[in-house]
Parts: C-alpha cells; sequence; structure tokens
C-alpha cells in the first residue's frame, strides 16, 4: 500500500475530527440554564450529529489503520 497517501488519508480524517470536535465544545458550553427542554432540541441534534460524525471517523482510522497493518 502507499504509505503516502494512507497518511494524507489518516490527516485528513483527523483534521475534520478536530474540527467537529471544536465546534462540539462549542455547543457543548452553551448555556442553557432555565431554558425549557423543549427548547433544547435543535440544540442537542446538533450535538448528536457532531458526535455521530465523530464516531464514524474513529471507525474510518480504525480500518484504515487495520488496512495498514496489513
Amino acid at each position: 500500500m502507499n504509505k503516502k497517501t494512507i497518511n494524507s488519508v489518516e490527516r485528513r480524517i483527523l483534521k475534520s475530527m478536530r474540527e467537529d470536535e471544536i465546534q462540539l465544545n462549542l455547543l457543548l458550553g452553551t448555556e442553557t440554564d432555565g431554558v425549557p427542554d423543549r427548547q433544547l432540541d435543535g440544540l442537542l441534534v446538533k450535538i448528536e450529529q457532531f458526535l455521530g460524525r465523530i464516531m464514524v471517523n474513529q471507525n474510518k482510522l480504525m480500518l484504515l489503520q487495520d488496512l495498514k497493518d496489513e
């Protein structure tokens, strides 16, 4: 396998994950005291979306590592 290509893909995934983590941390830091739960639905959905994207990227990295080790 072409290690340069693998490393490029890995860096791209890590960059995307880092950007998602930054956005996730901003959302998690949102002040919600006194806001009714029904008004937080959009925020919670967005947090779940970022968690999903991070999870998918982690799976990609693990698969890439497995392929690299073969």
